[in-house]
């Protein structure tokens, strides 16, 4: 059995899966775990929609159109600040340049760069997609509430033998996703889920982002 620490050490965004159908009662079991995410006052401000087969199908087809065209709809948040200091700069670039490296891809290479950021509509070749909305009426507060929610689904994907990317780009197809999976007004579209088996051969999977040392981002008072 794998440990919550072995998950969470293992845990990273998959980049390219295996053509294998994922069971949709495991993915049922995940979600009906992953409810059990603390939230304030109990508000579980979080709504699932699980899209496979057809119904995935048929999105990754309209979704990589609309990307090859570049009419996409606009962000309903905002994903990245407008105004970023250094550090996040650094940061940002960091893991980009490392993707890239790992896949052969050299600076300039807009072509090769804009074939990669596509696979993001066809869920990097996951078998099943999720996404994630978070109830307009809370705050900050909430959605880091539905972030212990979406963290709690990907430990659980590594206890099932799967991966997981979370995906941002999908932010960016609010009104597509509105026509696809009919969430209500009242929702603002967070984040994509790319589930399946990972491809571990693939290079794109061999690279991980580095962590800060302890000392630099924590405090200990006595």
């Amino acid at each position: 059995m794998t440990t919550v620490s072995e998950a969470i050490k293992k845990r990273h965004s998959a980049r390219a899966f295996l053509d294998k159908d994922v069971d949709i009662d495991i993915v049922k079991n995940i979600i009906e775990i992953a409810k059990q995410s603390p939230s304030g006052v109990n508000t579980q401000p979080w709504n699932i929609y699980v899209l496979s087969s057809d119904a995935r199908n048929k999105l990754v087809d309209e979704a990589t159109s609309r990307y090859d065209q570049g009419k996409m709809d606009g962000q309903e948040y905002l994903v990245y600040p407008k105004e970023m200091p250094d550090w996040y700069k650094e940061r940002r670039r960091g893991v980009g340049w490392a993707m890239y490296g790992a896949l052969g891809i050299e600076k300039g290479d807009t072509e090769k760069m804009m074939a990669q950021g596509r696979k993001n509509y066809e869920f990097f070749g996951a078998p099943v997609g999720i996404f994630v909305t978070v109830k307009n009426c809370v705050g900050p507060n909430g959605w880091g509430h539905v972030g212990h929610f979406i963290q709690n689904i990907c430990l659980l994907a590594i206890e099932n033998g799967l991966a997981t990317c979370l995906q941002e780009a999908w932010a960016e197809l609010p009104k597509l996703l509105r026509e696809h999976i009919n969430y209500p007004d009242d929702e603002t579209l967070w984040c994509g889920i790319a589930l399946g088996y990972e491809d571990e051969a693939d290079p794109v999977n061999q690279f991980r982002t580095e962590r800060e040392d302890l000392e630099n981002f924590s405090k200990f008072l006595k």
